[in-house]
Protein backbone atom coordinates (compact mmCIF):
# COMPACT_ATOMS: atom_id res chain seq x y z
CA UNK A 1 0.00 0.00 0.00
CA UNK A 2 2.92 2.32 0.69
CA UNK A 3 4.55 1.50 -2.31
CA UNK A 4 1.40 2.20 -4.50
CA UNK A 5 0.81 6.07 -2.37
CA UNK A 6 4.68 6.81 -3.13
CA UNK A 7 4.27 5.86 -7.44
CA UNK A 8 0.91 8.13 -6.95
CA UNK A 9 3.06 10.65 -5.24
CA UNK A 10 5.93 10.30 -7.81
CA UNK A 11 3.33 10.62 -10.77
CA UNK A 12 1.64 13.64 -9.49
CA UNK A 13 4.81 15.35 -8.74
CA UNK A 14 6.47 14.65 -12.38
CA UNK A 15 2.87 15.70 -14.06
CA UNK A 16 3.17 18.78 -12.37
CA UNK A 17 6.74 19.38 -13.11
CA UNK A 18 5.49 18.66 -16.71
CA UNK A 19 3.02 21.20 -16.30
CA UNK A 20 5.41 23.67 -14.86
CA UNK A 21 7.67 23.09 -18.17
CA UNK A 22 5.23 24.09 -20.66
CA UNK A 23 4.07 27.18 -18.88
CA UNK A 24 7.33 28.44 -18.08
CA UNK A 25 8.62 28.31 -21.65
CA UNK A 26 4.74 29.69 -22.66
CA UNK A 27 5.49 32.58 -20.13
CA UNK A 28 9.53 33.29 -22.29
CA UNK A 29 7.94 33.21 -25.07
CA UNK A 30 5.21 35.95 -25.31
CA UNK A 31 1.62 36.10 -24.99
CA UNK A 32 0.31 33.70 -28.11
CA UNK A 33 3.13 30.82 -26.60
CA UNK A 34 1.47 31.24 -23.10
CA UNK A 35 -2.26 30.28 -24.12
CA UNK A 36 -1.30 27.93 -26.54
CA UNK A 37 0.75 26.17 -23.73
CA UNK A 38 -2.63 26.42 -20.93
CA UNK A 39 -4.72 24.66 -24.19
CA UNK A 40 -1.74 21.88 -24.41
CA UNK A 41 -2.23 21.16 -20.82
CA UNK A 42 -5.59 21.06 -20.94
CA UNK A 43 -5.46 18.43 -23.55
CA UNK A 44 -3.03 16.45 -21.74
CA UNK A 45 -4.61 17.42 -18.21
CA UNK A 46 -8.25 16.49 -18.54
CA UNK A 47 -8.88 17.42 -14.89
CA UNK A 48 -7.35 20.38 -15.21
CA UNK A 49 -9.65 23.40 -16.11
CA UNK A 50 -8.06 27.30 -17.51
CA UNK A 51 -8.32 28.89 -13.86
CA UNK A 52 -6.29 26.05 -12.68
CA UNK A 53 -3.58 27.26 -15.16
CA UNK A 54 -3.66 30.52 -14.52
CA UNK A 55 -3.57 30.51 -11.25
CA UNK A 56 -0.06 27.96 -11.85
CA UNK A 57 1.39 30.77 -14.47
CA UNK A 58 0.75 33.51 -11.39
CA UNK A 59 2.74 31.38 -8.91
CA UNK A 60 5.50 30.68 -11.33
CA UNK A 61 5.85 34.15 -11.92
CA UNK A 62 6.80 34.63 -8.46
CA UNK A 63 9.56 32.44 -8.24
CA UNK A 64 10.92 33.08 -11.90
CA UNK A 65 14.15 35.40 -11.27
CA UNK A 66 15.43 37.80 -13.68
CA UNK A 67 18.46 36.37 -15.78
CA UNK A 68 22.05 36.90 -14.48
CA UNK A 69 23.40 39.47 -16.99
CA UNK A 70 20.57 41.97 -16.41
CA UNK A 71 21.90 42.03 -12.72
CA UNK A 72 25.51 43.31 -14.02
CA UNK A 73 25.58 47.12 -14.46
CA UNK A 74 26.40 47.73 -18.27
CA UNK A 75 28.90 50.33 -19.62
CA UNK A 76 26.69 53.08 -20.39
CA UNK A 77 25.29 52.91 -16.56
CA UNK A 78 28.69 52.95 -15.36
CA UNK A 79 29.22 56.08 -17.32
CA UNK A 80 28.99 59.78 -16.79
CA UNK A 81 25.61 61.35 -15.02
CA UNK A 82 23.73 58.64 -16.32
CA UNK A 83 25.21 56.10 -13.64
CA UNK A 84 24.67 58.66 -11.23
CA UNK A 85 21.19 59.16 -12.26
CA UNK A 86 20.17 55.99 -11.88
CA UNK A 87 22.16 54.79 -8.94
CA UNK A 88 20.10 56.70 -6.96
CA UNK A 89 16.75 55.48 -8.13
CA UNK A 90 14.19 53.42 -5.89
CA UNK A 91 15.71 49.58 -5.91
CA UNK A 92 13.01 46.89 -7.02
CA UNK A 93 12.32 44.88 -3.71
CA UNK A 94 11.05 41.45 -3.73
CA UNK A 95 8.01 42.95 -2.59
CA UNK A 96 7.67 45.20 -5.29
CA UNK A 97 8.59 42.15 -7.85
CA UNK A 98 5.65 40.65 -6.25
CA UNK A 99 3.28 43.23 -6.48
CA UNK A 100 4.65 43.96 -10.57
CA UNK A 101 3.92 40.33 -11.04
CA UNK A 102 0.32 40.37 -9.81
CA UNK A 103 -0.51 43.31 -12.15
CA UNK A 104 1.09 42.95 -15.32
CA UNK A 105 -1.11 41.30 -17.62
CA UNK A 106 -3.64 42.70 -16.30
CA UNK A 107 -3.43 46.33 -16.40
CA UNK A 108 -1.67 48.35 -18.96
CA UNK A 109 1.68 49.51 -17.86
CA UNK A 110 0.64 53.60 -17.27
CA UNK A 111 -2.04 52.31 -14.75
CA UNK A 112 0.77 50.17 -13.17
CA UNK A 113 3.56 52.68 -12.93
CA UNK A 114 0.77 54.96 -11.47
CA UNK A 115 -0.25 52.23 -8.44
CA UNK A 116 3.59 51.69 -8.12
CA UNK A 117 4.56 55.10 -7.95
CA UNK A 118 7.24 54.55 -10.54
CA UNK A 119 7.54 55.72 -14.18
CA UNK A 120 6.47 54.04 -17.51
CA UNK A 121 9.92 53.57 -18.45
CA UNK A 122 11.34 52.04 -14.93
CA UNK A 123 7.75 49.83 -15.04
CA UNK A 124 8.82 48.59 -18.49
CA UNK A 125 12.54 47.50 -17.91
CA UNK A 126 12.05 45.68 -15.01
CA UNK A 127 9.25 43.54 -16.80
CA UNK A 128 11.68 43.05 -19.07
CA UNK A 129 14.43 42.12 -16.47
CA UNK A 130 11.46 39.49 -15.53
CA UNK A 131 11.48 37.77 -19.05
CA UNK A 132 7.41 39.14 -18.51
CA UNK A 133 5.64 41.19 -21.28
CA UNK A 134 3.85 44.25 -20.70
CA UNK A 135 0.87 43.54 -23.07
CA UNK A 136 -2.51 43.09 -21.29
CA UNK A 137 -3.74 39.56 -22.91
CA UNK A 138 -5.45 37.93 -20.00
CA UNK A 139 -9.03 38.86 -20.25
CA UNK A 140 -12.02 39.18 -22.73
CA UNK A 141 -13.10 40.07 -26.00
CA UNK A 142 -16.90 41.17 -25.87
CA UNK A 143 -17.83 38.72 -28.30
CA UNK A 144 -15.95 35.99 -25.77
CA UNK A 145 -17.73 37.80 -23.27
CA UNK A 146 -21.56 37.92 -24.96
CA UNK A 147 -20.91 34.10 -25.23
CA UNK A 148 -20.45 33.46 -21.88
CA UNK A 149 -22.99 35.26 -20.27
CA UNK A 150 -25.47 34.39 -23.15
CA UNK A 151 -25.88 38.47 -23.54
CA UNK A 152 -26.71 40.24 -26.60
CA UNK A 153 -24.11 43.33 -27.51
CA UNK A 154 -26.71 45.94 -26.44
CA UNK A 155 -26.30 44.67 -23.44
CA UNK A 156 -22.82 44.62 -22.28
CA UNK A 157 -23.04 48.14 -24.28
CA UNK A 158 -25.59 49.21 -21.39
CA UNK A 159 -23.23 47.37 -18.56
CA UNK A 160 -20.05 49.48 -19.45
CA UNK A 161 -21.80 52.84 -20.18
CA UNK A 162 -23.24 52.57 -16.69
CA UNK A 163 -19.77 52.03 -15.01
CA UNK A 164 -21.14 48.58 -14.00
CA UNK A 165 -18.27 46.77 -16.26
CA UNK A 166 -14.75 48.24 -16.88
CA UNK A 167 -12.84 48.16 -20.06
CA UNK A 168 -9.25 48.38 -20.82
CA UNK A 169 -9.67 51.88 -22.15
CA UNK A 170 -12.88 53.69 -21.39
CA UNK A 171 -11.86 57.02 -23.29
CA UNK A 172 -14.41 57.89 -26.01
CA UNK A 173 -12.72 58.56 -29.77
CA UNK A 174 -12.13 61.19 -31.60
CA UNK A 175 -13.55 59.70 -34.73
CA UNK A 176 -17.09 58.39 -33.34
CA UNK A 177 -17.31 61.84 -31.17
CA UNK A 178 -16.61 63.50 -35.16
CA UNK A 179 -19.50 61.28 -36.60
CA UNK A 180 -21.83 62.07 -33.92
CA UNK A 181 -21.03 65.76 -34.05
CA UNK A 182 -21.77 65.74 -38.32
CA UNK A 183 -24.89 63.34 -37.46
CA UNK A 184 -26.57 65.69 -35.02
CA UNK A 185 -24.34 69.36 -35.05
CA UNK A 186 -27.35 70.64 -37.20
CA UNK A 187 -29.16 71.18 -33.87
CA UNK A 188 -26.35 72.17 -32.10
CA UNK A 189 -25.85 75.98 -30.78
CA UNK A 190 -22.79 77.12 -32.85
CA UNK A 191 -20.42 77.52 -30.28
CA UNK A 192 -21.06 74.31 -28.88
CA UNK A 193 -20.27 72.91 -32.71
CA UNK A 194 -17.33 75.41 -32.30
CA UNK A 195 -15.65 74.30 -29.17
CA UNK A 196 -16.49 70.45 -30.54
CA UNK A 197 -14.35 70.88 -33.98
CA UNK A 198 -11.64 72.50 -32.32
CA UNK A 199 -10.92 69.92 -29.55
CA UNK A 200 -11.58 67.47 -32.20
CA UNK A 201 -7.84 68.98 -34.05
CA UNK A 202 -6.55 68.94 -30.89
CA UNK A 203 -7.17 64.87 -29.11
CA UNK A 204 -8.17 61.30 -30.47
CA UNK A 205 -9.34 60.25 -27.64
CA UNK A 206 -11.39 61.80 -24.46
CA UNK A 207 -12.78 60.99 -21.33
CA UNK A 208 -16.39 61.04 -20.36
CA UNK A 209 -16.21 64.41 -18.41
CA UNK A 210 -14.83 65.89 -21.00
CA UNK A 211 -17.28 64.37 -23.47
CA UNK A 212 -19.98 66.38 -21.07
CA UNK A 213 -18.18 69.59 -21.00
CA UNK A 214 -17.96 69.67 -24.77
CA UNK A 215 -21.53 69.27 -25.25
CA UNK A 216 -22.99 70.84 -22.97
CA UNK A 217 -24.55 68.24 -21.30
CA UNK A 218 -24.60 65.62 -17.95
CA UNK A 219 -22.26 62.42 -17.32
CA UNK A 220 -25.52 60.55 -17.61
CA UNK A 221 -26.58 61.42 -21.46
CA UNK A 222 -23.03 60.28 -22.60
CA UNK A 223 -23.09 57.46 -20.42
CA UNK A 224 -26.83 56.78 -22.39
CA UNK A 225 -24.80 57.40 -25.97
CA UNK A 226 -22.31 55.01 -25.11
CA UNK A 227 -24.93 52.40 -24.17
CA UNK A 228 -27.12 53.04 -27.00
CA UNK A 229 -23.54 52.61 -29.15
CA UNK A 230 -23.95 56.52 -30.55
CA UNK A 231 -20.25 56.85 -28.78
CA UNK A 232 -17.42 54.77 -28.98
CA UNK A 233 -14.95 53.50 -26.80
CA UNK A 234 -10.84 53.27 -27.66
CA UNK A 235 -10.41 49.49 -26.19
CA UNK A 236 -13.49 47.23 -25.28
CA UNK A 237 -11.11 44.53 -23.54
CA UNK A 238 -12.05 43.61 -20.54
CA UNK A 239 -9.36 42.80 -18.39
CA UNK A 240 -9.65 39.34 -16.28
CA UNK A 241 -9.07 41.61 -13.14
CA UNK A 242 -12.35 43.87 -14.11
CA UNK A 243 -14.02 40.82 -15.15
CA UNK A 244 -13.78 38.83 -11.55
CA UNK A 245 -14.43 42.12 -9.67
CA UNK A 246 -17.59 42.73 -11.74
CA UNK A 247 -18.56 38.96 -11.16
CA UNK A 248 -18.13 39.49 -7.29
CA UNK A 249 -20.04 43.23 -6.79
CA UNK A 250 -22.40 42.75 -9.94
CA UNK A 251 -23.90 39.41 -9.72
CA UNK A 252 -27.30 40.32 -9.73
CA UNK A 253 -26.53 41.75 -13.38
CA UNK A 254 -25.54 38.16 -14.99
CA UNK A 255 -28.73 35.77 -15.73
CA UNK A 256 -27.66 32.57 -14.27
CA UNK A 257 -30.23 30.67 -15.33
CA UNK A 258 -29.75 31.44 -18.90
CA UNK A 259 -26.29 29.70 -18.33
CA UNK A 260 -25.49 25.67 -18.84
CA UNK A 261 -25.21 24.82 -15.26
CA UNK A 262 -21.32 23.49 -15.54
CA UNK A 263 -20.17 27.06 -16.94
CA UNK A 264 -22.58 28.49 -14.40
CA UNK A 265 -20.56 26.95 -11.17
CA UNK A 266 -17.18 27.75 -13.02
CA UNK A 267 -17.93 31.44 -12.63
CA UNK A 268 -19.43 30.64 -9.07
CA UNK A 269 -15.99 29.45 -7.84
CA UNK A 270 -13.46 30.54 -10.32
CA UNK A 271 -14.67 34.42 -10.42
CA UNK A 272 -17.01 34.79 -7.49
CA UNK A 273 -20.41 35.04 -8.75
CA UNK A 274 -22.79 35.07 -5.33
CA UNK A 275 -24.09 31.65 -5.39
CA UNK A 276 -27.37 33.20 -3.66
CA UNK A 277 -28.09 34.67 -7.86
CA UNK A 278 -28.75 30.81 -8.60
CA UNK A 279 -31.81 30.00 -6.46
CA UNK A 280 -34.95 30.75 -7.51
CA UNK A 281 -34.60 32.52 -10.33
CA UNK A 282 -37.23 32.25 -13.16
CA UNK A 283 -36.35 32.71 -16.70
CA UNK A 284 -38.31 35.72 -17.89
CA UNK A 285 -40.88 34.39 -21.02
CA UNK A 286 -38.98 36.93 -23.79
CA UNK A 287 -35.42 35.16 -22.85
CA UNK A 288 -36.45 31.37 -22.78
CA UNK A 289 -35.40 31.39 -26.03
CA UNK A 290 -31.61 31.12 -25.17
CA UNK A 291 -32.12 28.30 -23.12
CA UNK A 292 -32.37 26.64 -26.71
CA UNK A 293 -28.36 25.94 -28.22
CA UNK A 294 -29.04 24.65 -31.59
CA UNK A 295 -25.45 23.40 -33.40
CA UNK A 296 -25.00 24.73 -37.12
CA UNK A 297 -23.33 22.78 -39.57
CA UNK A 298 -20.37 24.88 -39.69
CA UNK A 299 -19.94 23.25 -36.28
CA UNK A 300 -20.85 26.30 -34.39
CA UNK A 301 -23.16 25.99 -31.07
CA UNK A 302 -25.48 29.23 -30.97
CA UNK A 303 -28.02 29.86 -28.05
CA UNK A 304 -31.75 31.28 -28.73
CA UNK A 305 -32.80 33.44 -31.66
CA UNK A 306 -29.79 34.62 -32.88
CA UNK A 307 -28.76 30.94 -34.67
CA UNK A 308 -31.68 32.19 -36.99
CA UNK A 309 -29.46 35.17 -38.26
CA UNK A 310 -26.62 33.10 -38.33
CA UNK A 311 -28.00 30.49 -40.59
CA UNK A 312 -29.00 33.25 -43.35
CA UNK A 313 -25.22 34.33 -43.95
CA UNK A 314 -23.26 31.09 -43.13
CA UNK A 315 -21.56 29.27 -45.99
CA UNK A 316 -22.40 26.14 -45.05
CA UNK A 317 -25.97 26.73 -44.94
CA UNK A 318 -25.65 28.38 -48.21
CA UNK A 319 -23.66 25.89 -49.75
CA UNK A 320 -26.50 23.06 -48.77
CA UNK A 321 -29.20 24.87 -49.47
CA UNK A 322 -27.72 24.95 -52.90
CA UNK A 323 -26.66 21.43 -52.76
CA UNK A 324 -30.61 20.76 -52.23
CA UNK A 325 -32.01 23.14 -54.98
CA UNK A 326 -29.69 21.30 -57.64
CA UNK A 327 -30.63 17.76 -56.72
CA UNK A 328 -34.38 18.72 -56.40
CA UNK A 329 -33.75 20.65 -59.95
CA UNK A 330 -31.89 16.79 -60.88
CA UNK A 331 -34.74 14.94 -59.95
CA UNK A 332 -37.74 16.86 -61.16
CA UNK A 333 -35.73 16.64 -64.81
CA UNK A 334 -35.68 13.84 -64.78
CA UNK A 335 -39.23 12.99 -63.73
CA UNK A 336 -40.35 15.09 -66.65
CA UNK A 337 -38.46 13.36 -69.11
CA UNK A 338 -39.85 9.90 -67.93
CA UNK A 339 -43.31 10.76 -68.44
Amino acid sequence: MRQTLHRSGNLATKRLAAIDQLLTAGIKLGPAKKHAAINRVLELVPDWTRGDCWRRIRELRKTMQPPADDRKPSKKQQSGNAATARSTSKPWTPADDDRLLNLAGYEPVPKIAQRLGRSVRAVRFRLGALGMSATVTDGWSLRALQKLLRVGPARLRYLIGHGLLRVRNAHVTAASLAAFCEKNGETWEPFILATVTTALREDDAFSWEKVADLLGSDLTSVQRLIADGELKLVDMFVTDRAFEEFCKKRSDEISIALIDPATAKWLISEYGVAPSVTNGMNVPRALKHALVVRVCKCGRKIAGNPYFRHIKTCRSMTASSTQSAARLSTNQSSESMQQ
